[in-house]
């Protein structure tokens, strides 16, 4: 695969920066005030792009804060997974490390957003989500079959698919549940989640907690 296979040409940085922005802003104000509480010429107003340019990008804004399914993933990323050049040691580490590029990505120009949050605004997203996680679980699945050399339905591929979802979403719901927490810190989790099913998948090996605790004792009166 060639460079500019694997690098978006400037047209298509603008369009997904775009999209993106609109997204994040959309998101942010539904967790502010709720769908009902801002209109799409405001959310325009906010990124600085006109109504025809929004409805380009999505259908309304329900559409906007699920997001584009083409920037779910980090492409760059993706094709260098799926050539393996990414010099990952397995393929639930290679999975992790494309989780974070992409989500590093969104950060770059984005303050995270708790997607919980935006579900408990207005739970009746959660089916768009859920709609949406499977749509990128379907990718990730065909990516690794390609990236293997599996055939179609070859169960490895869905249940590392399945395996690698989890360990995102376990580690994005500890990154929200701490304000303190940084950027850096949700690839840490991520990559520790990882190392600790590595090692759970291992016979013999003794996960080591990451935070162990302390037993106290009592000394018995002499």
């Amino acid at each position: 695969m060639t460079d500019s296979a694997k690098t978006p040409g400037l047209r298509e940085q603008r369009m997904r920066r775009t999209r993106r922005d609109l997204c994040h802003r959309a998101r942010q104000l539904t967790v502010e005030r709720g769908l009902s509480g801002f209109t799409v010429d405001e959310l325009c107003a906010d990124v600085g792009v006109s109504r025809r340019t929004f409805f380009n990008y999505f259908s309304g804004k329900e559409a906007a804060v699920v997001g584009h399914d083409a920037d779910s993933i980090d492409e760059a990323a993706l094709a260098a997974f799926i050539s393996g050049d990414d010099g990952a040691p397995t393929l639930l580490d290679a999975l992790a490390e494309l989780a974070i590029t992409t989500i590093a990505g969104w950060d770059d120009d984005h303050d995270a957003i708790d997607p919980h949050a935006l579900v408990e605004r207005e739970p009746h997203l959660l089916p768009h989500m859920i709609g949406a996680g499977r749509q990128l679980e379907q990718r990730i699945v065909a990516a690794i079959e390609e990236r293997e050399g599996l055939a179609p339905g070859d169960p490895l591929a869905r249940t590392a698919a399945v395996v690698i979802g989890s360990l995102v979403g376990n580690a994005g719901q500890r990154f929200f549940s701490n304000p303190d927490t940084g950027r850096e810190d949700f690839a840490s989790i991520l990559r520790d989640s990882v190392a600790a099913t590595r090692a759970a998948c291992t016979p013999g090996t003794a996960v080591a907690p990451a935070h162990p605790t302390t037993t106290r004792t009592t000394e018995s009166p002499s």
